[in-house]
């Protein structure tokens, strides 16, 4: 009876992918705004952001008018948790998307 109990037991046994390696590392190398910002404004902004009445007059449907409002999008995707200014406002960005945010930026905002 012991055994039976202890054998099922261990058949219960779950590994998690990331509890046992770590979360998958986040890729800055090689952000570029089509394959990595783009989508992320996609998800993210697009469905305040865009149309014939922006969210905060702020339409970030093009390249050229993320680049014309950049600073102030960044400064508030970097707000802290629980700022009421944060964007998006269902709460912050992975860190991993703000990495990437910041690689983008720092090798020049280009539209590549």
């Amino acid at each position: 009876m012991i055994l039976i109990l202890l054998l099922s037991a261990a058949s219960c046994y779950y590994d998690n992918a990331e509890d046992l390696y770590g979360s998958t590392p986040c890729d800055v190398s090689m952000v570029t705004w089509s394959v990595d910002i783009q989508p992320m404004i996609q998800v993210q902004c697009l469905s305040c952001h865009q149309g014939a009445s922006p969210s905060g007059g702020k339409d970030f449907s093009s390249y050229a008018n993320v680049k014309l409002h950049l600073g102030g999008a960044v400064s508030r995707i970097n707000k802290p948790e629980g700022d009421p200014l944060i964007m998006p406002p269902s709460g912050p960005l992975s860190n991993c998307s703000l990495s990437k945010m910041d690689a983008w930026i720092a090798a020049g905002a280009l539209e590549n």
